[in-house]
């Protein structure tokens, strides 16, 4: 029984050497840096922009896919928006033509008369 065990505990102690030597080994520097705080610095560039495109491309198919409408809907949409939009903005700036004229011509009178 006594030797069951012993080979028992020399089994685990193999296993758990042979993980603690593969963790150790896998160590790099910056590993041991990090917890302290003093890690090299990486760039990240090519990382994030992979990111963003990936998001990108992602984004555009879901668009795609849960669009409520047609391409050619959605553009004929936008396209009536913006042009109520810039009727009403040519309107907005009618009206403050309209307003600000009749003050201009006043000051321009009064100092005329000056």
């Amino acid at each position: 029984m006594q030797t069951l065990r012993n080979l028992i505990f020399s089994v685990g102690a193999a296993i758990a050497g042979t993980k603690i030597v593969r963790a150790v080994s896998d160590l790099e520097f910056d590993d041991v840096l990090a917890p302290i705080g003093l890690s090299r610095r990486r760039s990240h560039i090519v990382s994030d922009v992979a990111l963003l495109s990936a998001g990108m491309v992602l984004g555009g198919a879901v668009a795609l896919i849960f669009a409520p409408m047609s391409g050619r809907e959605t553009r004929q949409r936008i396209a009536s928006k913006a042009d109520e939009l810039g009727d009403a903005a040519a309107q907005k700036l009618r009206d403050i033509r309209d307003e600000v004229r009749p003050r201009l011509g006043n000051s321009h009178m009064s100092e005329s008369n000056a």
